[in-house]
């Protein structure tokens, strides 16, 4: 709202995050606001510091591609902790889906129309749970399996 108060248009919208269903559901309520507001500002799409291999392109194609599917999106960057030119393959690949959907007008338009009633998407909460009591006789340490955001570190086997 300040650069709207001073008259400044000139910009984009880009959040941060590195686990997709955040950033898929961030920029989803930050897309029905600026619907809601009559903004039309444009959105620049990437999960920071996705990983390397497999791992970081899985990460950004579900992140990235989840959007572009909803129609949102007007900038891409798949970040890999590898070296930048091994980012240019899924960035095309994904720009070729979006560009793809775009000429087949699979969509038409980035916010649907419908109400949402089945769940609340203005509020975005973890899940609470707890990992069983850890005993002495138990051969795996189960209390370092869980990063802080609550995904798994390591298989448990």
């Amino acid at each position: 709202e300040m650069c709207r108060k001073h008259d400044y248009h000139n910009f984009l919208f880009s959040m941060k995050a590195s686990n997709p269903k955040i950033m898929v559901q961030a920029y989803r309520l930050l897309a029905a606001e600026m619907y809601a507001v009559g903004w039309d500002y444009p959105l620049h799409l990437g999960v920071t510091e996705a990983g390397e291999g497999e791992d970081g392109r899985m990460k950004s194609a579900i992140g990235i591609g989840t959007l572009l599917q909803d129609g949102l999106g007007d900038t891409i960057r798949v970040s890999l902790t590898e070296d930048p030119w091994y980012e240019l393959d899924p960035c095309r690949k994904l720009k070729g889906i979006a560009d793809t959907q775009r000429e087949n007008k699979i969509w038409t338009q980035a916010v649907p129309t419908w109400k949402e009633t089945t769940r609340d998407f203005q509020t975005f909460t973890q899940r609470q749970g707890d990992l069983p009591m850890q005993k002495e006789s138990d051969a795996l340490d189960m209390r370092n399996v869980l990063h802080r955001d609550r995904s798994v570190l390591q298989a448990i086997t």
